[in-house]
């Protein structure tokens, strides 16, 4: 057999360079889609553990929380007509002007009031909590991955209004001790977060993506005035323990 014999053909070559560019297009085609999914499931992931943590945060009452301080960035107190107090949270470790994790769990916590002035909501900025450590170092702030929290607290409504005018005294005392004694927060939680400026937070975007919590907490809730970034504001706080 001559060495010419033993060569590839040009239909094997051909065939075989087929063969891989079908392979090398399969692969870029569904690599995308790859990573795209991937990112996805981890955001998710990132979602949900931070959700169920803040939830619990709030309703445990914790008050030693400071590493909330790496992952906040911004707080929003929106009222309901229509104005709002912003307290941006991005200064160094050290500055004095940074809020600590009691204090931001404090605003979070605030409830919703009646009134034309009342709260409507707290919007929070956030670094994942559970995500990277590297996530939440200021610098990495473009690439990190952020989400808006929206929370919502109020007393909870075990009876509408329109059922109670016909209750007997004892039954409204019942319902009035069951308001102060029983909240409902809800958290919605939309993603990704663009343009997410702290000097200019009007022009702030937000995804599409969303996912609601909602929890109950028994117990009573305190408040007390308190000095944040050289404004005075009210703290509020859940004790599950006391009535």
């Amino acid at each position: 057999m001559t060495r010419a014999e033993q060569a590839f053909t040009l239909v094997e070559i051909a065939l075989s360079l087929a063969v891989v560019a079908f392979a090398l297009v399969a692969i870029l085609g569904v690599l995308p889609t790859g990573l795209r999914v991937q990112k996805d499931n981890r955001e998710e992931t990132i979602v949900n553990a931070d959700g169920a943590y803040l939830l619990e945060a709030l309703r445990s009452g914790q008050d030693r929380l400071d590493y909330l301080s790496n992952s906040v960035y911004l707080v929003t107190i929106n009222f309901k007509n229509g104005t709002r107090r912003t307290i941006p949270n991005d200064w160094p470790a050290g500055d004095p002007r940074r809020l600590s994790g009691h204090s931001l769990l404090g605003l979070l916590g605030t409830p919703k009031a009646v009134g034309p002035a009342g709260v409507s909501n707290v919007v929070a900025w956030i670094r994942g909590v559970s995500g990277p450590a590297i996530d939440r170092d200021p610098d990495a702030r473009d690439v990190a991955f952020r989400y808006q929290a929206i929370l919502e607290t109020q007393a909870f409504l075990g009876h509408p209004p329109a059922t109670t005018n016909l209750l007997g005294t004892n039954d409204l005392a019942r319902v009035h001790q069951l308001q102060s004694s029983l909240y409902e927060i809800r958290l919605t939680m939309r993603w990704p977060l663009f343009r997410d400026n702290v000097t200019a937070p009007q022009n702030a975007r937000v995804g599409t993506r969303r996912r609601t919590f909602r929890t109950v907490v028994a117990g009573s809730q305190f408040y007390y005035p308190t000095n944040l970034a050289n404004d005075e504001r009210m703290v509020f706080y859940f004790q599950p323990s006391l009535y």
